[in-house]
């Protein structure tokens, strides 16, 4: 177990390292430059060389990326080119509101979708499944600009006054207006979500009821409310895990589209600004956060894996992989 973990983190930190490598890169290689954003196309030579000097841009590519990764060592990621801020500071000023919004949709999203799927695998070929089943196609197939953009339409223009489109409310201002502010926002990120979790989850249990140890039990007496919690539900949740898990991470990283959609200040709204006017050190911070949260989220969901199914535990424990 200790061997796979470490195994584990040894392929999360490679990982970080050639996402950070890859946006720096990228980056640099870029058209346009963050010196043109600062001062304009009016310019002096003199007065560019002292800005490029100043934010260490004078230097070759390896000179700075070498410089990049001393300082990332140090557990220093720079300051932003234009507001001198650090990218801890608004990387965590950021990220929280990323975060709340993506547990949000992913618990009361992913929690419906179990639901869906639970509804639709014990009235099997009802109504109720292909209502689940349709809803579920139609919730893939919408592009999440496209329904965040209808819901601006909708709300903005034709019922005005119900839930706000733009901005975020915080905590402080009260709950109510908060998660109203979030309302629109979690619902247009958390809809895909909703549609992979009921379509897996019916599968999977549908796949379990119709296994050779649900028809014994069921000869021998056994209830059928009883029978799906105790054994159905159990079993079916295994192959969930990993969807949910891979669903969160994607919470993450969907959350950039939704807060520029809907103007809510999480880090996806600092990372566009970023990129748009080349603010090297945020683009790169940002990018890093994105990662961790995305690759911590795998790794917690195969430890979940290996404790909550012991047949992939019994393998890891035998120095094979899980799988």
């Amino acid at each position: 177990m200790v061997s796979y973990l470490l195994r584990r983190l040894i392929a999360l930190v490679t990982t970080v390292f050639v996402v950070i490598s890859l946006v720096f890169v990228l980056l640099r290689l870029s058209p346009g430059s963050p010196l043109y954003t600062l001062l304009g196309f009016s310019y002096s030579e003199e007065g560019r060389a002292a800005v490029a000097e100043r934010l260490g841009l004078n230097a070759s590519i390896p000179e700075q990326y070498a410089r990049y990764l001393e300082q990332l060592a140090g557990g220093d990621l720079g300051t932003s080119v234009f507001s001198g801020q650090s990218v801890w500071e608004l990387v965590s000023q950021r990220l929280p509101v990323s975060l709340e919004l993506g547990l949000i949709a992913g618990v009361v999203w992913m929690a419906l979708g179990v639901l869906a799927g639970a509804l639709a695998a014990l009235r099997h070929r009802s109504p109720l499944d292909g209502f689940v089943r349709v809803t579920s196609v139609v919730a893939l197939s919408v592009p999440s600009f496209w329904l965040g953009l209808v819901c601006v339409l909708v709300f903005g223009v034709y019922i005005t006054g119900v839930l706000p489109v733009s901005g975020y409310v915080p905590l402080a201002d009260g709950v109510g207006p908060h998660l109203r502010s979030l309302i629109l926002p979690s619902f247009v990120l958390g809809l895909p979500a909703f549609a992979v979790v009921a379509r897996t989850f019916r599968a999977s249990l549908l796949d379990v009821l119709d296994r050779d140890y649900v028809s014994f039990a069921t000869s021998m007496g056994m209830r059928r409310g009883k029978l799906v919690r105790k054994v159905a539900l159990r079993n079916a949740a295994i192959p969930l895990v990993t969807v949910v898990g891979l669903m969160l991470g994607m919470l993450v990283s969907g959350a950039i589209l939704v807060e520029n959609v809907f103007g809510v200040p999480g880090i996806g709204q600092l990372m566009v600004d970023a990129f748009r006017r080349q603010d090297y050190p945020v683009a790169a911070g940002c990018c890093l956060a994105v990662a961790l949260l995305y690759l911590l989220t795998n790794l917690f969901v195969d430890v979940a894996q290996l404790v909550i199914d012991p047949r992939i535990r019994e393998g890891v424990l035998k120095g094979g992989k899980p799988r």
